[in-house]
C-alpha cells in the first residue's frame, strides 16, 4: 500500500472510530432568557448609559456556546413585548414595519419562545404581529386557548440535536387571566398550567417519542397569588409535584435568578432553571445523554447562571438591528408638545401635583369616568414648563400600565382613600412626632416614605379632606363631587384606574375594599387599548399640532387638615426629603 492510501486509510479509520465515540454519549446545550422586557440594544436610548444585559450581548454569549458546543438550543421564557423604549416605539409608532423583538430572536437563532403575561397585555394586533414574523420560530402557550373554541397557540416544538430528540412545552401563568381585563384578551384564556402539563408530558413521551423533555415555562417559583377556581400564579412547585418526565424547566416571570436541582413526583432528579429579568444573565444547562444498548438513555444535566454584564454587545447583532436602533434613538429625543408648567411628582404624598393630576385628567376623559383613582408612578424626575420629549415622557410615567373603567360604589372609594392615607401617615393624635411614615437613610441623612409612593392613591372628580387628627376609617371626608353635586355613599360609580390597581398584588384598592381579582373582574366595563402614557403623548402632540401650550393639571381637589397642624409637621418631615417609586 502506498504512503498516500495509507494516510486516506488512517483518516477514514479515525473517522469511524470518532462517529462511533460520538454515538455513545451526547451533550446538549440549552440557553434560555426570560423576562428580557425589551432590553435589545446595549444601550439605554432613555438615558444613554450601557445596559448591564441586553440580547445584544446574549448574542455574544451564543456566539461563543455555539463555538463550543454545535449542539446549543436557544429558548426564551417570555415577557417580551413590554418594558423599553425601543418595544413602546415598536408597538404604537412603528408597528408598519418588522417586529424588532421578532427580528432579534430571527438573529440570535432562537428555537422557541413562550408568551408571558406581558406579552398578552398589548393589544392582540401586536402580539399576533410578533408571532407571524417569528418566522420558523415557533410561539408556544400549550395552555392558552380561545375561550369557546379551542387552542389558540402550539403547545409544544420538537427540536433535534445530533440524534436526539426533544420536546420543548411552553405553558404560561394565569395570572394573565386577572392581570389583563377581559375586553383585551380578545376571547382568550389561560388554563391551569399543571393540568396542561399533565396532559402534555405523557404525549411527548408516547407519542412524539422524544428522548427529553424539556419545560419552558413563564410561571414562577416563589410566592404568587391563588386564585379561587384552584390555579395559582406561581406553578413551578405544583408541576413539579403533580407532574413527572421533565428532564429540565426553564422558566421565568417571578423576577427571581435561580438554579437548583429538584425532585419530581416520581423521584427524579430535575433540573430547574430561571436567567432572572433584563437580560443580565443566561441560564445554560448541559445534558449529557447516553444511549445504553437497549436503547434506553441516561440523562444527566448541569446548570449555571451566566452573568454577561461584562461582556460587550455583539457588533454583528448591532449591525443587523442598526435602522431600527437608529429610528429609537430619532424617536426618543422627538418634542412632542409643550407644557405650561412644571410636571413634578415630590410633593404628591401631601398635595396634589401636576403629574399626578395630568394621570387624573387623562383618566377622567375615558368612558364616562365621574371619579379617578390615581398613584404617584413617577420618580423625583422634574420636567420644566416648556417643550418636552419622549424620554421625558417614560420619566413621568415608567410604565405600560393601561386605563381601566371599573364600577364602585362611593363607599368603596372612601375605603380606598382611607386605606392610602393610612399607609402614609400618622395619627398625629396618638404618634405626635411625625405626620408622614418616613425612613430614613443613616448615610445621606435624606428621608423616603416608609412604602414605596406609588402605593399612595388620591382622587379626582370628587372634594376631599384628610383629617390627620382622626383615626382609621375617619380621617377622609367626601364634601361632594367636584361640580357640587352631592356624593353619595350607596351609589355605583363608574370609576377609571389604571391596570395595575385592577390587578396588581399590592393594588390599594384590591386591597383596600377587600377585593379579590375575580372580585374585580365583574365590575369591569372596558378597558383602554393603549397605556396612559400613550394618551397623554398624544394629548401632547395634538396640542402641539395647533400651536397650544397644555395645562397639565389642576383637576383633583383634595388636602390634608387641620391646616395649622399639618403646615407644622411638614416643615420638619419634609426637610431632605426624596419620593421613591
Amino acid at each position: 500500500m502506498t504512503g498516500r492510501f495509507k494516510i486516506l486509510a488512517t483518516v477514514v479509520l479515525c473517522a469511524v472510530l470518532c462517529s462511533c465515540a460520538g454515538d455513545g454519549t451526547k451533550t446538549i446545550c440549552v440557553v434560555s432568557t426570560t423576562d428580557v422586557h425589551g432590553c435589545i440594544f446595549g444601550n439605554d436610548l432613555l438615558t444613554g448609559t450601557e445596559r448591564p444585559g441586553s440580547l445584544a450581548k446574549i448574542a455574544t454569549l451564543l456566539k461563543k456556546e455555539r463555538r463550543a458546543n454545535r449542539n446549543l438550543v436557544y429558548l426564551d421564557c417570555g415577557d417580551n413585548l413590554q418594558g423599553s423604549v425601543e418595544v413602546y416605539q415598536d408597538i404604537t409608532a412603528q408597528y408598519y414595519r418588522t417586529s424588532l423583538p421578532a427580528r432579534a430572536f430571527r438573529t440570535l437563532k432562537c428555537d422557541a419562545v413562550t408568551f408571558g403575561n406581558h406579552d398578552l397585555s398589548v393589544s392582540p394586533l401586536s402580539y399576533e404581529r410578533f408571532c407571524s414574523e417569528l418566522g420558523d420560530i415557533p410561539a408556544l402557550g400549550g395552555n392558552v386557548c380561545f375561550s369557546s373554541y379551542g387552542d389558540y397557540m402550539p403547545a409544544y416544538t420538537i427540536v433535534e440535536r445530533d440524534g436526539i430528540r426533544m420536546g420543548i412545552l411552553g405553558l404560561v401563568t394565569p395570572k394573565v387571566n386577572y392581570s389583563v381585563p377581559a375586553d383585551r384578551l380578545d376571547g382568550l384564556s389561560v388554563l391551569d398550567p399543571v393540568k396542561a402539563a399533565q396532559l402534555y408530558v405523557p404525549y411527548l413521551r408516547d407519542e412524539e417519542k422524544v428522548d427529553l423533555v424539556i419545560g419552558l415555562m413563564h410561571t414562577g417559583y416563589v410566592e404568587g397569588d391563588e386564585y379561587e377556581d384552584g390555579t395559582c400564579e406561581n406553578a413551578i412547585p405544583r408541576i413539579l409535584a403533580q407532574v413527572p418526565g421533565f428532564d429540565l424547566i426553564m422558566y421565568g416571570h417571578d423576577h427571581e435568578p435561580a438554579c437548583f436541582k429538584a425532585v419530581d413526583c416520581s423521584g427524579d432528579s430535575v433540573l430547574v432553571i430561571n436567567a432572572g429579568p433584563y437580560a443580565h444573565n443566561a441560564a445554560v444547562a448541559k445534558l449529557t445523554v447516553e444511549r445504553g444498548q437497549d436503547g434506553t438513555l441516561d440523562v444527566s444535566t448541569q446548570g449555571q447562571l451566566v452573568d454577561v454584564s461584562g461582556l460587550k454587545p455583539d457588533r454583528g447583532f448591532m449591525m443587523r438591528l442598526h435602522g431600527w436602533y437608529k429610528d429609537v434613538r430619532n424617536y426618543s429625543d422627538s418634542i412632542i408638545g409643550t407644557v405650561s408648567e412644571p410636571l413634578e411628582c415630590n410633593g404628591a404624598l401631601w398635595r396634589p401635583s401636576t403629574t399626578v393630576d395630568f394621570m387624573h385628567k387623562m383618566q377622567l376623559g375615558f368612558f364616562g369616568a365621574e371619579i379617578s383613582l390615581a398613584a404617584p408612578v413617577s420618580s423625583n424626575t422634574f420636567i420644566p414648563a416648556g417643550d418636552i420629549n419622549i424620554r421625558d415622557m417614560f420619566s413621568v410615567y415608567q410604565y405600560d400600565n393601561t386605563m381601566v373603567s371599573v364600577m364602585l360604589r362611593g363607599s368603596e372609594v372612601k375605603q380606598v382613600l382611607e386605606y392610602s392615607a393610612d399607609m402614609y401617615y400618622y395619627d398625629v393624635s396618638t404618634q405626635p412626632a411625625h405626620l408622614l411614615r418616613l425612613r430614613k437613610d443613616p448615610e445621606s441623612d435624606v428621608s423616603y416614605p416608609a412604602l414605596a409612593a406609588s402605593g399612595f392613591v388620591s382622587a379626582a372628580g370628587i372634594s376631599y379632606n384628610i383629617d390627620v387628627t382622626k383615626p382609621y376609617g375617619e380621617r377622609v371626608e367626601i364634601l361632594s363631587m367636584s361640580d357640587g353635586k352631592p356624593f353619595e355613599a350607596d351609589r355605583m360609580y363608574r370609576t377609571t384606574i389604571n391596570s395595575y390597581l385592577y390587578s396588581g398584588s399590592g393594588s390599594a384598592v384590591l386591597n383596600a375594599i377587600g377585593f379579590s381579582k375575580e372580585d374585580m373582574a365583574a365590575r369591569l366595563n372596558c378597558s383602554t387599548e393603549a397605556d396612559i402614557r400613550f394618551y397623554m403623548m398624544s394629548n401632547l402632540a395634538l396640542a402641539r399640532e395647533t400651536g397650544m401650550v397644555v395645562n397639565t393639571g389642576h383637576v383633583s381637589d383634595w388636602r390634608l387638615v387641620p391646616d395649622n397642624v399639618v403646615s407644622g409637621y411638614l416643615a420638619t418631615d419634609t426637610v431632605n426629603f426624596k419620593l421613591i417609586e
